[in-house]
């Protein structure tokens, strides 16, 4: 939770930057600074936050951070299969999520001359958090605590940027997470604010 809270407060401070900035360092459109906000359909939905810097209109670097949806955890094999009848000691159900926090740098490219429309191809290195439920199993009832294990990740997230205005923009693009325990694949679509680009 405090992870959120503080990429929201990020996230507020470059929703303002337009109006913090001078127009004089941006007078030649070369430099964007602006927020985004996706929701992921893949294994699990979810959603994710960013606040995203483009550099010489060549260059991107992009502070996020994403989390699934919390879902509930299938009981393992040795409970479901138990000739005991157990029953469960919790009154709330097991889940499973993850969390990813992630630093992107990659290379923009411009699909049109007008600027309205730009592939970045981004990628780099990020923290990937899953919680999964441990169950134990006690006379005729079953317990569970949810144990959180954290990896080093490899995130890719390719995005197609459409800047409506100078200030609010669409995107769209997948993203993939790799890391020693498992991998992640989805397809997000999302909404960008901030210094965009051209009117």
């Amino acid at each position: 939770m405090k992870t959120l809270l503080l990429f929201i407060l990020v996230s507020l401070f470059a929703l303002t930057s337009q109006a913090q900035w001078s127009y004089k360092f941006l007078s030649k459109e070369k430099h964007f600074v602006y927020s985004s906000g996706d929701f992921v359909m893949g294994k699990q939905n979810g959603g994710g936050i960013s606040v995203n810097y483009i550099y010489n209109n060549k260059l991107t670097v992009n502070i996020g951070y994403s989390a699934t949806v919390k879902t509930s955890a299938d009981l393992p094999a040795e409970i479901l299969k138990s000739t005991e009848n157990l029953v469960p000691a919790f009154s709330t159900d097991p889940f499973s999520n993850s969390e990813n926090i992630r630093i992107l740098v990659g290379r923009v490219i411009n699909v049109n001359r007008e600027g309205t429309v730009r592939l970045l191809l981004q990628g780099g290195p990020g923290i990937y958090t899953t919680r999964e439920p441990s169950f134990t199993v006690k006379s005729n009832t079953y317990d569970y605590q949810t144990e959180a294990t954290k990896s080093i990740s490899l995130v890719l997230q390719p995005k197609i940027e459409m800047p409506l205005f100078a200030t609010l923009g669409l995107s769209a693009g997948p993203m993939v997470i790799f890391n020693e325990s498992e991998h992640y694949f989805g397809a997000g679509i999302g909404l960008m604010y901030g210094i965009l680009g051209k009117n």
